[in-house]
């Protein structure tokens, strides 16, 4: 489940561990998917990822590289 939130995208998915973890990151790879196209890629992910018990709820904004920096 994903939803725009104050201009950032929350999500919420499943995962296969018990752990409780914050972290807040500037580059982890995440798969992204192009509404349009239908495209699929990796991209950097901005934001702060919460791993609960069976649950990971990300907050934040893929980006992408251009010339000057990252847009």
């Amino acid at each position: 489940m994903s939803m725009m939130l104050w201009g950032k995208f929350l999500s919420v998915e499943w995962r296969t561990g018990t752990g409780i973890d914050i972290e807040w990151c500037q580059s982890r790879p995440v798969w992204t998917q192009n509404g349009i196209t239908g495209d699929m890629e990796a991209l950097p992910f901005e934001g702060m990822i919460i791993l609960l018990p069976c649950i990971i709820i990300s907050y934040g904004l893929p980006y992408t590289f251009d010339d000057e920096g990252y847009e």
